[in-house]
């Protein structure tokens, strides 16, 4: 009870930050449409250090309003565009780390945010984050080597306006086999947990699933949703631990991979595709005519 303690403090006192930060920033008084994703996944205790390891950390983010282009940012943080009257931002981050050196210990954190205003706009914001960690269990003959690790997860979704969506998905994967290569490996074990909001209580969804050698110890969900509720809000605590028995040679990767994402649209879905076409046109119309100057200057 005591650790458990422990892993929720820290992993309140690591959000709270980012949480706060958030709520100022999708306050209703800065815009008339907001969604705002954020998840965070704490991973420690590991039985043992990995052999290797890898970690990720990517943004996307899109924003079109009837005059502006498209803006993609593959690994940038942000984005904006504005019309006459019309305004939206999208704002993305992500971080990843695996500390390998004994005790190991991994975290990695995403936020998407996006807001819109006025009549016409289309924001979108996606941040992935993932840690990765090669290990290999010997067992002495006739006997068994155990392989374990604790776990905490939180994530915190909201929604305003007329049409917004926040969703998140995470996810721990064991994989294992006789090669060290994942690709040749099978699924052992797996924890999953995911969620989505949108505006006015359209198609809200919550899941948990998980095989048996995973323990949820803590599962805390919480949240002001439903059809008549024009501004939602969600959050999920969930803690556990991962314990499984090996009785001969097994290599395992540990794969844990985290996506937040937020749209914001105005108006349906079918003018805004128009408005995402039409920005692409002009974003490809500029990039001929300024590659075209540039063919002209190498010529002369």
């Amino acid at each position: 009870m005591k650790q458990e303690l422990r892993l929720a403090q820290s992993v309140l006192s690591f959000a709270a930050p980012l949480v706060t930060s958030s709520v100022l920033l999708v306050s209703p008084s800065l815009a008339a449409t907001f969604a705002s994703a954020e998840a965070n996944v704490f991973l420690e205790n590991f039985s043992q250090s990995p052999d290797y390891s890898t970690v990720s950390a990517k943004t996307n983010t899109v924003t079109m309003t009837p005059v502006s282009s498209v803006l993609d940012a593959d690994e940038g943080e942000n984005a904006s565009s504005a019309s006459t009257g019309d305004s939206v931002t999208a704002i993305a981050q992500a971080d990843s780390l695996f500390f390998t050196n004994p005790p190991a210990f991994a975290t990695n954190t995403t936020v998407s945010n996006a807001f819109g205003d006025q009549e016409n706009f289309f924001g979108f914001a996606k941040s992935e984050a993932s840690v990765i960690g090669g290990f290999l269990l010997n067992p002495a003959p006739n006997s068994t080597e155990s392989f374990s690790f604790d776990f905490t997860a939180f994530f915190n979704l909201a929604t305003s306006g007329e049409k917004s969506t926040a969703a998140v998905d995470i996810s721990l994967v064991v994989l294992g086999g006789t090669d060290p290569n994942p690709a040749n490996q099978t699924v052992f074990d797996f924890f999953s947990v995911s969620g989505e909001l949108n505006s006015l209580g359209e198609d809200d969804l919550f899941s948990v699933d998980a095989s048996d050698n995973f323990t949820l110890n803590t599962f805390l969900p919480s949240g002001d949703f439903g059809v008549d509720i024009e501004e939602e809000s969600a959050d999920l605590l969930a803690m556990g631990s991962y314990q499984r028995q090996f009785d001969r040679p097994t290599y395992l990767t540990f794969v844990e991979t985290k996506e937040t994402k937020a749209t914001v649209q105005a108006p349906e879905p079918a003018s805004t595709l128009a408005l995402v076409i039409f920005g692409g046109w002009l974003s490809l119309a500029g990039r001929s005519i300024s590659m075209g100057c540039r063919s002209k200057r190498r010529i002369l």
